[in-house]
């Protein structure tokens, strides 16, 4: 994927949203300074260009047959995302950010009474937003 295919827009409501051939960011998402940015906003930036270069071929060309396996998704994404951001900037060590970020938060959540199964049934599609949770994201 080139530069183009990268755009920052002014006020977008989403973080971040792949579509085919064009990834759409809010400009926090995207663009930073580095003179006072530093280096937190400069992985974060890379993280997100990484979940949504990951959205192109898992969520665009290959996509979960229903809603109720979002976390194939997401799940994929978050996990191309530390390994995109740890291809592109090794210093950052991704692999143990992963273990923190992501897996830890997963199971906390996870060990919770009134967690959710990683796959659930979606029979409506005004119950697809809620799905959109950190289970989704994380618990790969």
């Amino acid at each position: 994927m080139q530069l183009k295919d990268l755009v920052a827009i002014p006020d977008f409501a989403a973080g971040a949203m792949e579509n085919w051939g064009l990834c759409t960011f809010r400009l926090t998402s995207l663009l930073y300074e580095p003179s006072s940015g530093g280096s937190a906003i400069q992985q974060w930036v890379t993280r997100v260009v990484a979940h949504e270069l990951a959205h192109q071929w898992f969520g665009n060309l290959v996509t979960m047959e229903w809603w109720n396996d979002l976390w194939l998704n997401e799940g994929f994404a978050t996990l191309m995302e530390f390994i995109g951001a740890g291809h592109a900037r090794p210093e950052y060590h991704m692999g143990q950010q992963f273990m923190l970020e992501a897996t830890l938060t997963a199971l906390a959540l996870d060990s919770l009474r009134d967690s959710h199964p990683i796959s659930v049934e979606v029979t409506d599609p005004d119950q697809i937003e809620s799905i959109f949770d950190t289970i989704s994201y994380s618990k790969i």
